[in-house]
This record gives C-alpha cells, structure tokens and sequence, in this order.
C-alpha cells in the first residue's frame, strides 16, 4: 500500500513536471512567436509603406496628371451646351471666370459676361511642361478658337473664357448663347474644334 501510494506521488510530481515543462515550453514558443511577428513588422515595415504607396499611385484617384509638352486643345470634337451672361442662374452672381480674361490678368464674374458675344470654355489641361498653371490659364486667356457646326457647315470664332463644362455632364466645350445661335447648335449637339489664327474676328467666319 505504501508502495503503492509512493509510486503515484512519483507518477503525480512526473506528471506535474511535464505540465510545468510543457506550460513553459508553450509560453516560450508564443514569446518567440511573438518576437518573430515583432521582428517580421519591422523588416516588413518599410517594404509595406512601399507596397502601399504604390498601391495608392496607381489608385485612379492618386494617379498622376497627364503633362503635355505644350497647351493643346483638350478635344477636336464634342458636343456643346451653354453658358454665361446674366440669365445663367446655374452659377452665383460672384461666381469669377477660370481664366484671367480681364484687363491686367482680372478674373471678371461669369455674369458679366454678354449672351450676345462670342466666348466658350473647355476642360484646357493646366500641368504643361516648363509652365506654370497660372502661365497656362494666362497663355488660354482670349485665346481664338474656331468652332464649326457639323450638321450646316456654319462656323464661328470665340474666344477663351472659362473652364469647364464638368466631364460628368457629357458635354466638351460650352459656348455663348450669341455663338450658338450662330451655329445654329442647341444644347448636345455636335461640333468641331480647333484653334483659330489670333488675328481672326470674333464671330462667324464668312
């Protein structure tokens, strides 16, 4: 009996051996986990910030802008709206043109604009080679450009004003309502673009 009872203290303190053994074997294997996931984060670190830069580069909304060797016409074709002079009440009365149109490089209001005359605007690209965005808006400025009607043949000449119209409307270059009804165009139709000589009047070309 005694021996018996010898024999299980014996089998009791093994077996609580291996449980400590075993307890401490686990804790060191998961501090050596966590020391290898420790180490795994900093070597890992620089090439993840990498990794997600250039995740966020290539992302559509990080994407670099498109830079052109010199300021060029954003399209040669489109389709048209109107816009400008004091009955658009699609912009606010203080609302200013993009581009610097005035006398000494002013920003006049969108407003003040007269119907009858000959203006538009597009979507011009302001990252150009060697050129400040403000450079380019001053180079677009006034700038002639010669618009054609597809359907009559009928062309005009306007002059740079503004940028826009919004790329989710549809629409390529917006034009004054004197220069649309010139064209004989109405809001969606189809024109042709292209720049006109700096010499040319503004208004329908003969």
């Amino acid at each position: 009996m005694t021996e018996s009872k010898s024999d299980r203290k014996k089998s009791t303190a093994q077996s609580s051996s291996a449980k400590t053994a075993s307890a401490k074997s686990g804790k060191n294997a998961s501090s050596e986990g966590s020391a290898a996931k420790k180490g795994s984060k900093t070597t890992d670190a620089p090439g993840t910030a990498s990794t997600s830069k250039e995740s966020t580069a290539s992302s559509p909304a990080a994407r670099t802008q498109v830079i052109d060797e010199q300021p060029k016409l954003p399209t040669s074709h489109g389709k048209i709206t109107i816009f400008g002079g004091p009955k658009d009440r699609g912009i606010k009365p203080d609302d200013k043109l993009a581009l610097p149109t005035g006398p000494h490089g002013v920003y006049e209001r969108i407003r003040s604009l007269n119907p009858k005359s000959f203006y538009c605007s597009m979507r011009w690209n302001y990252h150009v080679q060697h050129m400040t965005p403000e450079d380019v808006k001053r180079w677009w400025a006034n700038k002639k450009i010669r618009v054609r009607n597809t359907k009559n043949d009928v062309a005009v000449v306007v002059r740079a004003v503004d940028y826009g119209p919004h790329e989710n409307t549809g629409f390529d270059i917006g034009l004054s309502p004197g220069a649309a009804e010139a064209l004989g165009v109405e809001i969606g139709d189809e024109v042709d673009i292209e720049l006109a000589d700096p010499k040319s009047p503004l208004g329908p070309i003969d």
